[in-house]
């Protein structure tokens, strides 16, 4: 398979050595020896050869047939026989090369000459004998012609010189000597190096350290004890202290013993020190340096291969043979060095310094054991669990699962203030993973010494600074306030208040993606292609798989910088330091500062507000797009009230980094907490307690630079089939090299078979599929920042969704208003607020935390308030200093009423309440509005309905959001009256006067997108914060849940788990019998009788025991979820299946990055953390994710099986070619490797998804049943085919006996090759089974469109089975010559009657021509296109019809492990 013109020394050593080692090709048969009748075949007569030229003493003695010319005036007769004006430059054909020799040539004889019994074994005596019959007839035997050097003084010589010399390469040339050198001096430097280096590390292992990831060093600056028992400090100095549980065994200097461990689990890290060294750098510059030398050592042998480098042909090594020896050892050593340097780039920098102690170290080598990924049950099959435990073994030999980070160690505080304050250098750190670790160092107590070095007996640790955790705690800081000098020492602790995320340019980042090893792979097939003369060809490969690798990292790169915005945000602020407020950089901001809200400013911190009023706009956390009312903290004399960010309780007075201020109370208006004093003083003030990576919104975009590994079946099976791919590899290379002789040449071709098995268009073959499915998802307004989540959303089994935002309205709608009255509920509930009691009116326009902002007197606060407002039609009247608020009501006569007091609203009281004066009575009324339950115990029981319980229980289950209203007449009271009653004796005494309630509306797309899902065979579960039984209610009326489904809720009462009929609120004592009872029916349609939903108690109540994941399958409903509840919900269903989450909010972002697939219905900071998002924000999104997710597996399965395809009919067709001694066209190659391959590759991506989901997915197990069917099916079917063609050749007539014999052409012209039937039949047969290939593999099935929709591949099939048809069919034409079919030379085809036949020069073949009989043509035709059929019969009606349906229930019938049955 030589490939160009440069090839031919090389090709034809090959087919010379073959010929020698093995004989007469083929291998197995002696070609021409018998006919179809097993006669033995007649030696035939042979015209047309020419005679060389003749030699003898005197131009005198030749023939009369040559006899010298008569030469013109001026001219002379020269040694090589002919006429020329001057003999001095006319070079002898009879000396060849031998000075001494003094024979002239006769001149060159015109004609030619016919052998009778023509013998290819004696072919040159046979063309002497009848030449010199020819010159001399009957006295031809009485004349004497030797061989050139035969005899000595013979007066008639033939002119057939013997071969040149080659000049040889001796290997002392002066640039071996110095290649020699160079790899001989740095082996020594390198062992040098080594043994220095072990001797300045010895006993050094015991000084590395275990470093836990979360903080553990506790500080404090008020002097207080600290968490778990720390000294206490003195003065209220920073010099940290550290936690009692942060000098446990895990983090001691001992506790990595002697460094053997090459890292820590269970949120450890080892760090190692290194310090720099000259001679080390120098070695690590040699090694970059001797990296780049071997490329260009290839080049410089390609190079001078095509003559480039001394202006001739191996002008540099001096032959073929030595050029092709020094390629293959260069190439190997190559290979192995990239390889090595491969392998080792994480830890080679840090080999060539010295280790050291970390505390005195320059930089630090962080090691931490990556997890490993969670894969779903049932995704292994027999064949990957022992490559999945080979794979481990070498894993943990070669330390492959540990991630290797090399970290600067930094030293802050080098400023002018600190260096004037004697603490510069003082802080010695290093960052990883945007946290910083400092050292602690213990040994040093010298506050002179700015060396920050100490003793070395120092540890790292990351810190923290605990503030308090009561209100009381929090108010005394925020009045105490930071100094600079202190705000300095925190911050050199803890880092800036900034995420710095660098974002590679594209060159780096492009290096970054083909410094892997399969980029090796394709770089060393290259420059094989390339020495081959096989150039072309490979640069239409390596350019798509260059843009296949630019895609990726485009891609890549866009989710960086998003990550990039997202992260690094500052701003200017106020912050009180030295007792000043001072403006202070938001970077700048540590725990302890005080900072000035002021509206429109984007928090850069989590914090609580100490004083003042503020709402806030928390959609980017949160997802919710209504502001929310922030209130500061309170100091109780009688009570401590406790204070924690993640406790719920604590988030009115919460604040978190990401969150914008809408509006807060103005400095005008004084302080309304404790703020401190001073007419300056900020009205609204907020005391940061995280910053940086403790925040909420750090850890997010900690989560998302450094995310958890993925498993995916896909990944898994690709490591098999590789290994699979490399054993055929083996057998191909080995088949080449015994059939090519056993020469160098043969391990160009053995490489060819290789490259071409296990193809380099592999990866891009796999990728081109998901990178379509990404565009096409982007004109759907779905966005991936991840390719390879693409394949997963095409295997997901189970779909979590979010309720609230996602399934349903992201906002709660007024619904109707059920009136008490006389402790009786009215006969039905009023929708109309207008047409309440006046009273009511009243009450449901003032009991509520709503407030108008801005010049469009917008509402802001909780949505249920503002829906709640709005609902009554009254409006908020500018404030009137008196009164908090003023509310008027509608209509020609305006109403207004006053409210004089308001209770804020508490998660443990579970109300609110507010006084409202009446002017137009003069009577104050108390409104309080809260929970059904807690007011029920609130109100007088006299005044509570008989049903009020089962009344709030059925608009609980009708999906209502239920809150109660009582009221109580306080009379005719002042305002100074009413300030000094406690709340609990205002509220005291009310009334019930009414159930207000809400409804979360379904969005109008969600049953439908549900329905879709389950019958698509995706299961589809709610994960809520929502209330149970309004989440069983959205559940059944979006058709997660069928109608006449039982639902059974578990929740925990009185600390056990008891299970409840969601509808009559009958206790099941015991599940596990109802399951097994009414379960019998699943399968047989409509979906299961009994559903389970469970509240969070309950999820934490059974993952405590251990028995969550028993009723997993069973549970539809997960209520009132945490943010990390939902996380660890989605993880168990991920062990089970391929599971995908849907949310909308930042109570989500976990998971939706831990799922497998988690698509984000937000454009906030939950659609950067999802590796998809959405602006279109309906669960319509997430159906059309799946199928594009369904059709992209099908299709980068197809590009597998196709590229697999086209390896096995490459590598059959090499060998079978190989056997004959035959080598197929330039055209041929260049057609199948430039345009078939890569533009049927880019065509299989473009056929569109199916418009529905179908209850199965697609197999993603590339070394599968029904995989391996389909690849070996069409292969085993392509070689019958082929095999069939070449006997069906062999039972010709006109063939047998005319079959190619490499001893009877010219084995110079191996370009020329092709120029025989059986390189003709090859090519044919190949070319129609590598164009079919992509039409077998192009069927839609259940997942992608029908076969015809692809109109790209569908153009190109028919073009090209159209070509090779005519180009077969046709009789001899310009197409058929250039491919060498149907084609020979002028002269013989118009003998035979062609007379428009192309005139391609001289053919290389005995019979001058390779034209097929017509009838054979239709014959081989008829052949191929029923090989055609066989094999789209065989995909469609075997491998994806009803033969294949039937082979694979059964099978699962079998083996039922290897997919559990999931219930949708």
């Amino acid at each position: 398979m030589a490939r160009g013109p440069a090839a031919a020394a090389a090709a034809a050593a090959a087919i010379a050595a073959a010929a020698t080692a093995v004989g007469a090709f083929p291998a197995f048969n002696t070609p021409n020896s018998v006919d179809v009748d097993g006669h033995t075949c007649p030696l035939v007569d042979r015209a047309g050869l020419r005679c060389p030229q003749l030699c003898v003493r005197a131009h005198g003695d030749c023939p009369a047939a040559l006899a010298a010319p008569e030469c013109r005036g001026g001219e002379q007769l020269c040694a090589d026989g002919a006429c020329h004006a001057d003999c001095a430059a006319v070079a002898n054909p009879c000396q060849c090369g031998a000075a001494q020799a003094q024979l002239v040539a006769c001149p060159a004889y015109p004609g030619t000459v016919a052998v009778e019994h023509f013998d290819p074994a004696i072919k040159a005596d046979q063309i002497h004998a009848a030449c010199a019959r020819q010159w001399w007839g009957a006295g031809a035997s009485n004349v004497t012609v030797a061989e050139w050097g035969a005899a000595n003084g013979a007066d008639m010589v033939w002119a057939e010189c013997p071969g040149a010399h080659e000049p040889q390469l001796t290997f002392t040339e002066n640039f071996c000597l110095a290649f020699y050198g160079i790899l001989a001096a740095e082996l020594v430097l390198y062992v040098l190096w080594h043994a220095y280096k072990a001797w300045r590390e010895r006993g050094v292992h015991a000084a590395r350290q275990l470093c836990p990831l979360q903080p553990t060093r506790i500080l404090s600056g008020a002097g207080e004890k600290l968490a778990g028992g720390g000294d206490k400090l003195a003065g209220g100095s920073d010099k940290p202290a550290v936690a009692s549980g942060a000098d446990s065994d895990a983090g001691s200097p001992g506790a990595a013993g002697d460094g053997s461990a090459p890292a820590g689990d269970n949120g450890t890290v080892l760090v190692r020190g290194f310090d720099g060294n000259m001679v080390g750098a120098a070695l690590y510059l040699l090694v970059l340096a001797t990296t780049a030398g071997w490329i260009v050592l290839l080049a410089v042998i390609v190079s001078d291969y095509y003559g480039k480098i001394r202006g001739g042909q191996f002008g540099l090594l001096a032959n073929s043979s030595t050029s092709m020896a020094v390629f293959i050892l260069v190439w190997h050593l190559a290979a192995l060095w990239l390889a090595a340097v491969l392998g080792l780039r994480a830890r080679l920098r840090n080999y060539f310094r010295i280790e050291c102690a970390p505390a005195r170290a320059r930089v630090v080598q962080v090691e931490e054991r990556r997890p490993e990924p969670i894969l779903s049950q049932g995704a292994h099959t027999r064949l990957t669990r022992l490559v999945a435990r080979a794979r481990a073994r070498v894993v943990a030999r070669l330390a492959l699962d540990i991630a290797v980070e090399t970290c600067r160690v930094q030293r802050a505080g080098e400023t002018s203030e600190a260096a004037a304050e004697g603490t510069a250098g003082r802080t010695v750190f290093f960052e990883y993973h945007c946290t910083r670790y400092t050292l602690d160092d213990d040994g040093d107590d010298d506050d002179d010494d700015d060396s920050g070095g100490g003793s070395g007996s120092g540890r790292f640790a990351a810190s923290a600074f605990a503030l308090g955790e009561t209100h009381d705690a929090l108010l005394a800081h925020a009045r105490r306030g930071l100094s600079a000098r202190e705000a300095r020492r925190r911050l050199a602790w803890l880092g800036e208040n900034f995420i710095r995320v660098r974002v590679p340019r594209f060159p780096e980042a492009f290096a970054r993606e083909v410094f892997g090893y399969f980029y090796l792979y394709q770089m060393l097939c290259f420059w094989v292609w390339c020495y081959f003369a096989y150039y072309k060809p490979a640069l239409v490969q390596i350019c798509l798989i260059t843009a296949t690798a630019v895609v990726k990292v485009a891609i890549r790169q866009r989710s960086e910088r998003r990550v990039k915005q997202l992260a690094e945000r500052r701003a200017e602020c106020r912050a009180r330091r030295d007792g000043a407020w001072a403006p202070v950089d938001s970077a700048d901001l540590v725990p302890g500062d005080v900072v000035a809200l002021r509206p429109g400013m984007e928090l850069m911190c989590d914090g609580a507000l100490v004083c003042g009023e503020a709402v806030v706009d928390e959609s980017s956390l949160t997802g919710e797009a209504m502001p929310v009312r922030k209130l500061p903290l309170a100091a109780r004399a009688d009570q401590r009230l406790p204070f924690s960010l993640g406790d719920a309780a604590s988030k009115a007075h919460a604040v978190f980094a990401g969150t914008r201020i809408i509006q807060c109370t103005d400095d005008s208006s004084g302080s309304s907490g404790s703020s401190g004093s001073g007419s300056n003083e900020p009205a609204a003030q907020v005391l940061v307690l995280a910053t940086r990576t403790t925040t909420d919104q750090g850890r997010l975009i900690q989560r998302i630079l450094f995310p958890a590994r993925q498993a995916f079946v896909f990944d898994e099976q690709l490591r098999a089939a590789l290994l699979v791919l490399l054993a055929y590899c083996g057998v191909g290379f080995g088949l080449s090299i015994w059939l090519m002789g056993h020469d160098l040449t043969s391990w160009f071709y053995g490489v060819f078979v290789v490259s071409q098995i296990a193809a380099p268009l592999l990866p891009a073959a796999l990728v081109a599929g998901q990178t379509v499915a990404a565009a096409r998802l982007r004109r759907q307004r779905i966005f991936c920042i991840d390719l390879p989540r693409i394949l997963m959303a095409g295997k997901v089994r189970i779909f979590c969704a979010d309720k609230t935002g996602t399934l349903s309205k992201s906002h709660l709608d007024y619904f109707a208003v059920h009136v008490i009255a006389g402790a009786r509920l009215a006969a039905a509930p009023e929708p109309e607020m207008a047409r309440l009691p006046p009273l009511l009116q009243a009450g449901f326009a003032a009991c509520h935390a709503a407030a108008a902002v801005g010049p469009g007197r917008r509402l802001v606060g909780n949505p249920v308030d503002v829906a709640q407002f709005r609902a009554t039609g009254w409006a908020l009247a500018p404030r009137d200093a008196r009164y908090l608020d003023t509310l008027v009501a509608p209509g020609p006569a305006p109403r207004s009423v006053h409210v004089v007091r308001r209770h804020e609203f508490q998660h443990a009281r579970q109300s609110m309440s507010v006084a409202v004066l009446d002017p137009a009575t003069g009577r104050t009324h108390v409104f309080v509005k809260g929970s059904f339950e807690r007011l029920r115990r609130l109100a007088r029981p006299e005044s509570v309905p008989a049903d009020y319980d089962a009344a709030a229980a059925r608009w609980a289950k009708q999906g209502c959001y239920v809150l109660a209203l009582a009221h109580r007449d306080l009379g005719a009271v002042s305002a100074e009256d009413l300030a000094p009653v406690p709340r609990d004796e205002l509220e005291a005494g009310c009334a019930l006067a009414a159930l207000l309630l809400f409804r979360n509306q379904l969005k109008d797309d969600t049953p439908a997108a549900i329905a879709e899902l389950r019958e698509g065979g995706t299961r589809p579960v709610m994960i809520t914060g929502d209330t149970a039984l309004t989440a069983v209610h959205v559940a059944r009326k979006c058709g997660m849940v069928d109608p006449h489904v039982r639902v059974l809720l578990g929740d925990v009462e009185r600390g056990a788990l008891v299970w409840r009929d969601a509808d009559s609120d009958e206790p099941v004592p015991d599940v596990d019998a109802a399951l097994a009872a009414n379960n019998n029916n699943f399968g047989s349609g409509g979906g299961p009788p009994v559903e389970l939903a469970v509240t969070s108690a309950a999820f934490g109540w059974l993952a405590a025991r251990a028995q969550i994941r028993k009723y997993l399958l069973d549970i539809r409903v997960f209520a009132r979820m945490t943010p990390q509840g939902k996380v660890d919900c989605v993880r168990l269903h991920m062990e089970r299946a391929v599971t995908a989450m849907c949310g909308d909010g930042g109570n989500d972002c976990g998971a939706l990055r831990a799922a497998h697939v988690g698509i984000a219905l937000s454009g906030a900071e939950a659609s950067i953390v999802s590796p998809f998002s959405t602006t279109n924000e309906s669960i319509r999104a997430c159906v059309a994710l799946l199928r594009e997710g369904r059709a992209a597996v099908a299709t980068s399965v197809a590009g597998y099986k196709f590229i697999i395809n086209y390896a096995t009919t490459m590598a059959m067709l090499e060998i079978t070619q190989f056997y004959f001694s035959v080598i197929t066209s330039q055209a041929m190659w260049i057609t199948v490797d430039t345009l078939v391959t890569t533009t049927f590759t880019i065509a299989i991506t473009q056929l569109r998804p199916a418009r529905r989901l179908h209850r199965a997915r697609p197999t993603a197990r590339l070394l599968g049943a029904h995989t391996l069917a389909s690849i070996w099916g069409q292969t085993l079917a392509n070689h019958a085919f082929l095999f069939g063609a070449l006997a069906l050749l062999f039972r010709q007539r006109w063939f047998r006996c005319h079959e190619f014999d490499s001893r009877d052409i010219d084995t110079s012209l191996w370009w020329l090759l092709a120029d025989n039937f059986e390189a003709e039949v090859i090519s044919i047969v190949s070319l129609f089974q590598f164009v079919n290939a992509a039409a077998v593999y192009n069927f839609g099935y259940r997942f992608r469109r029908p076969w015809p929709t692809n109109y790209l591949l569908a153009a190109l099939y028919c073009t090209f089975v159209a070509l090779i048809s005519a180009m077969l069919l046709a009789d001899p034409n310009r197409l058929g010559c250039l491919f060498r079919v149907n084609c020979g030379q002028q002269s013989v085809l118009r003998a035979m009657g062609y007379r428009s036949a192309p005139d391609v020069g001289q053919y290389n073949s005995p019979i001058g021509h390779n034209v097929m009989p017509r009838r054979f043509r239709w014959t081989l035709w008829a052949l191929c296109a029923t090989n055609i059929v066989v094999c789209l019969a065989y995909e469609r009606l075997v491998v994806l019809g009803p033969v294949g349906r039937y082979v694979k229930r059964r099978w699962r019938r079998a083996r039922p492990e290897d997919k559990p049955e999931i219930k949708v």
